[in-house]
Formats: C-alpha cells, sequence, structure tokens
C-alpha cells in the first residue's frame, strides 16, 4: 500500500509515505465509512492508480490464498475431479477482483463456462443444460431458485451430471435441490475477504489475513444495547474473541484504506496458523445488515427499536408482513433553511450528557443541515389492506416509539417531530426486488424482512 499509493500527491497529503508499521496505518489513517471513504479516498486514489494487467494481479493478492480455497473445493469434490464447472457471476467490479474468482476456478481444472448475464433465466438453464456442468459456481444460493423457477422442479432434473454447488452469500436460504451447497469463500472489493472451509458449520468463513489487511471493530449486541455500541479502535484478527460481533474493516492496495464495509460477522472459532498467517485465523459467519440508526431533528431513533416497533404494530387480525423499509422522512424535513431554533437547543444543558448531546449548542443556533422529523415507513402486505390500516399502523409505531425513547416521546409531545408516515406498497414489490438482485450475478440477495436504512 505504501509503495503503491505513498509517492502519489494524494498518498503524501494523507501522510501514506511516512507509515513503517501496520500500527502507524492504524493510529495514523482515520476508520471512514462507505460514503466518507468515496469522496476521500476513492474519488482521489481509487483503481485509476493501477497499472498493467501484472501490476493488477499482484496488487490484488488473489494468488496467496488460492492454494487453500481451491484446496477445500477439491475436498468437496471427493475423488472425482470436474470436467466441467460452470461460473456464474456478473462483471461488477475492476478487472483485478474478477481475475481472482476466475484463476481460481481455472485452478480448479476443467472445462470452463462463464456466464456474467442473466436477463432471460430460460436461455441460462438451456446453455447449462447443452453445457452439462458437474460444478456450478454462483454469488448466491438463491440464484438456483430463480434457475428451478424456470421448470418448477429441483435443478439436478435439468442439470442430471451436476455434483456440486458452491455459493457465496445466502446458504442458508431454502431452495429446492438436493445437491450439496457449499461455500465458494467471499471476494469483495478490496480482494479476497473470506476462505471456505471444510469443517460445520458450512456457512462459516476463515478470515483471509494473508490476502488484506483485516481489522475488525468491535460493538454491542443489538439485542442487548439497541443503540450498537462501537469501540473506539478497531483490532487485528488474531484479537478475536468467540461470539462477539465485529463489523469488517478492509485496507488494500486496490484503493481501500480503513474502509468501515457495513459487513458484519460473529467469530465462531479459529483456524490453526498457516504459512503466510503464523496466527490463528478467526472464522466467522456473516450477519444480516445491522438496522441504522435514523437520525431525527432533536434526537436519534435506534433503528433496532424502530424494526422491532413495525413487527409489533402489525396484530393477528391484520395482513402478513412481507418486507418494510424504514429510514426519515425527506418531506418531512423543515422548510425556510435555518429557520427558528431546534428545541433541543432550547433545552437546558443538563441534557448534554444525555443522547441529545449532539443537539445540544448552549447559546447557539445551529448551523448544520435541518435534519427530517418523521420517520417513511414503507411496507408490503399480503392480504386486503383497509384504507384504516395505514393511519392505525402509524399511530401503533409511534407509541412504541414513545415508550422505548423518552427523547421522542418528549419531542412529540412538544410536536417537534410528526408521526411516521405509511406507504403500503404494491403486492408482489419484494419478489420483483429479490429478482433483479439475483438477475444481477453478484452480492447478497436475502435482506432482512425489516430493514431500516439511512435514507428511505
Amino acid at each position: 500500500m505504501v509503495e503503491h499509493f505513498g509517492a502519489t500527491a494524494a498518498g503524501r497529503e494523507m501522510g501514506l509515505d511516512r507509515l513503517s508499521s501496520l500500527s502507524d496505518l492504524q493510529s495514523s489513517v482515520p476508520l471512514r465509512e462507505i460514503d466518507r471513504h468515496e469522496r476521500e479516498v476513492i474519488e482521489r486514489l481509487g483503481f485509476g492508480a493501477l497499472e498493467g494487467e501484472v501490476r493488477h494481479r499482484d496488487l490484488a493478492a488473489g494468488q496467496r490464498e488460492r492454494e487453500h480455497v481451491v484446496g477445500v473445493w477439491r475436498h468437496y469434490l471427493g475423488e472425482r475431479p470436474p470436467q466441467r464447472v460452470a461460473l456464474l457471476r456478473g462483471d461488477q467490479y475492476d478487472r483485478p477482483i474478477d481475475e481472482i474468482v476466475l484463476e481460481d476456478v481455472r485452478e480448479l481444472g476443467g472445462e470452463l463456462l462463464r456466464i456474467s448475464q442473466m436477463t432471460d433465466s430460460m436461455s441460462v438453464l438451456a446453455r447449462l443444460e447443452a453445457f452439462a456442468p458437474d460444478v456450478l459456481i454462483v454469488p448466491s444460493a438463491l440464484t438456483c431458485r430463480e434457475l428451478e423457477a424456470v421448470h418448477r422442479r429441483p435443478l439436478e432434473a435439468r442439470l442430471r451430471r451436476l455434483r456440486l454447488i458452491m455459493a457465496e452469500h445466502d446458504l442458508k436460504r431454502p431452495v429446492r435441490t438436493r445437491i450439496p451447497i457449499r461455500s465458494a469463500g467471499w471476494v469483495s472489493q478490496g480482494g479476497r475477504i473470506g476462505l471456505p472451509s471444510a469443517r460445520e458449520p458450512s456457512s462459516a468463513l476463515t478470515l483471509a489475513v494473508a490476502s488484506q489487511i483485516i481489522e475488525l471493530l468491535p460493538y454491542s449486541n443489538p439485542e442487548e444495547d439497541a443503540r450498537r455500541v462501537y469501540a473506539k479502535q478497531a483490532i487485528l484478527p488474531e484479537q478475536a474473541v468467540v461470539s462477539e460481533r465485529y463489523e469488517l474493516v478492509l485496507s488494500s492496495p486496490l484503493g481501500l484504506l480503513r474502509l468501515r464495509t457495513n459487513e458484519h460477522v460473529v467469530v465462531v472459532g479459529f483456524d490453526a496458523p498457516s504459512e503466510r498467517a503464523p496466527f490463528p485465523r478467526p472464522r466467522v459467519v456473516r450477519l444480516a445488515p445491522a438496522p441504522k440508526d435514523v437520525y431525527l431533528e432533536g434526537c436519534t431513533v435506534a433503528g433496532a427499536w424502530l424494526a422491532a416497533s413495525i413487527r409489533q404494530a402489525l396484530y393477528r387480525e391484520d395482513p402478513a408482513l412481507v418486507q418494510a423499509e424504514a429510514g426519515p422522512d425527506p418531506l418531512s424535513i423543515p422548510s425556510g433553511g435555518q429557520g427558528t431554533r431546534s428545541a433541543a437547543i432550547r433545552m437546558a444543558e443538563t441534557f448534554a450528557d444525555t443522547e441529545f448531546e449532539w443537539t445540544v449548542r448552549t447559546g447557539a443556533h445551529r448551523t448544520s443541515q435541518r435534519k427530517p422529523r418523521g420517520v417513511l415507513v414503507r411496507i408490503e402486505l399480503q392480504g386486503y389492506v383497509s384504507p384504516q390500516l395505514g393511519p392505525m399502523l402509524s399511530q401503533r409505531i409511534d407509541e412504541s416509539l414513545r415508550l422505548r425513547s423518552p427523547a421522542y416521546a418528549h419531542l412529540r409531545e412538544r410536536d417537534e417531530l410528526v408521526p411516521p408516515r405509511i406507504v403500503v406498497l404494491e403486492p408482489g414489490t419484494r419478489e420483483r426486488e429479490q429478482d433483479a438482485r439475483i438477475r444481477r450475478l453478484f452480492g447478497r440477495v436475502w435482506m432482512p424482512e425489516v430493514r431500516v436504512v439511512a435514507g428511505a
């Protein structure tokens, strides 16, 4: 990283040329969330700094732990090597990332069929049937469900020579096929992140600590602490603790400098040290995206509280919940620029040690942009939705949030916040969104039924 970026103007400005150890990196380069990293790093360095195909492959470091990956794949297959391998993967990242996966598959052996687009599931299945693979590699296990939907039968009914399916994501999602589905590993924007393992649980991955710099940012269990209290510093993989939850922080010469990925894992064990990583390597299971906190005018609503309030707002006699997405309501942003002082600013200074602290400015006007005054909930239900259900859901969610958050309740009493706005989505919205994610042939498909996002 220092050799590649340190001599650039942006690298000198960020002090990369002065780094001499990993501890220097941790103390000198701040953690950045995805949006901030996009502005401050990728736009200034990014992938454009790479030169030449050989240089691409060297920086991606895909070869460093390839032997482990391919060895596990061969363990899945047993004594019979593959004759034909079909790879379904879209072109989503730059060439060095794509090359990691392609070289892995070529190392496995056998004739290769690469399919990078899936606009028509029927034609893709026809190509696979003509190719007759004995190994199928897909981005998500739910890709198999899309192929099975073409003829409403398990996949092996059309692909009779198929012996093994390997997927990167959604391994626990149910599919019809009885063909074993195993982990293919995990390759993402910075390079190789996770290595497959022959040990159970089958969805567990060994962190690829020899392929790029991986750090772990500890945080509290959101089931116990809804606000997800993060640690002040990230730790190294060898310092991980079993059963603890972490957010992955990645640094790579492909253009990542301590990026907070919003990818969350829980440590389930350790693998023995390897030649390239002479310390126990954490084995992790990926977690669903953690619900984001929603920042309103004057207070913060914990994402876990909002998600729970939405689920509890539906009674047994109501239509069944299919999916919901919640976040700040853009229509509730106060107009008129600075306007009057927010309620939090008029409060006594005694609130400075509470969750109001970020809005307390003693005797001063706020200079930051005004925040929304309400929550938007986009919800899809199964069954008849009466016109009265939307207002009732808004009232129930509002009452639940008042019970969970005294700050929210106080501002609602003062009419500084507005009730949640409910938008009922058309039936089939989730299915169409899921189909679109499957057809991308890249990344995770399954999402929680209630999602809390930064912007709705």
